[in-house]
C-alpha cells in the first residue's frame, strides 16, 4: 500500500501557499497558481484533513512558519550568547558586533495566561472559551451532537 501524501507549496517569498493532494491543488491562498513554485513540506494524509482543506492549509502554514522561525531564532540566540567583547589599547569596548538577546526576543512584562479550560473530549487546554468551543465543534462534532441529543432525552 502506498502512502498518500499532502504537499505544501509556496512562492519564493513565502507569501502565497497551497496544498496539493494526489497532484491536484485542493486549497490555495491565491487565485494565481503559477506563483507556487516550490514544495516546502510534505506530510502523510490522514482521514479528516479533507473536511475543510482551507482550515488544514491555515494550520499547516502556521505550523510550518512557526517551526522555521523558531529554528532561526535559536541560531540567533546562540550567536548572541557567543559574542566576545573586544577592547582596544584605551580599554574602550567595541560593541559593534554585539547582539542583545532582548533585541531578538520581545520581552513581555506579563506572562501569558495559563490555560484553564479543557476540551470535554480530549483534555486539550485552552485559555479562551471560544477557542475550546471552536476546537470541540471542529474535531469532536459527532461526540458533541451525541451529547446534545442525550441531554435532550
Amino acid at each position: 500500500m502506498t502512502k498518500r501524501l499532502m504537499q505544501l507549496w509556496s512562492d519564493d517569498i513565502l507569501s502565497e501557499f497551497a496544498i496539493k493532494f494526489n497532484s491536484v491543488t485542493v486549497a490555495t491562498t491565491s487565485n494565481n497558481s503559477d506563483v507556487l513554485v516550490k514544495m516546502i513540506d510534505e506530510r502523510p494524509y490522514k482521514t479528516g484533513y479533507n473536511i475543510n482543506w482551507y482550515y488544514t492549509l491555515s494550520q499547516w502554514v502556521i505550523y510550518y512558519l512557526a517551526n522555521k522561525y523558531l529554528i532561526s531564532l535559536d541560531s540567533k540566540i546562540s550567536e548572541a550568547k557567543d559574542f566576545k567583547i573586544h577592547s582596544d589599547e584605551n580599554n574602550e569596548v567595541d560593541v559593534s558586533s554585539y547582539i542583545r538577546v532582548n533585541d531578538i526576543i520581545k520581552v513581555k512584562n506579563k506572562p501569558p495566561p495559563k490555560p484553564g479550560l479543557k476540551c470535554h473530549f480530549c483534555n486539550l487546554k485552552y485559555c479562551l472559551e471560544e477557542e475550546r468551543t471552536e476546537h470541540e465543534e471542529f474535531w469532536h462534532s459527532k461526540k458533541l451532537n451525541q451529547s446534545r441529543m442525550s441531554n435532550l432525552i
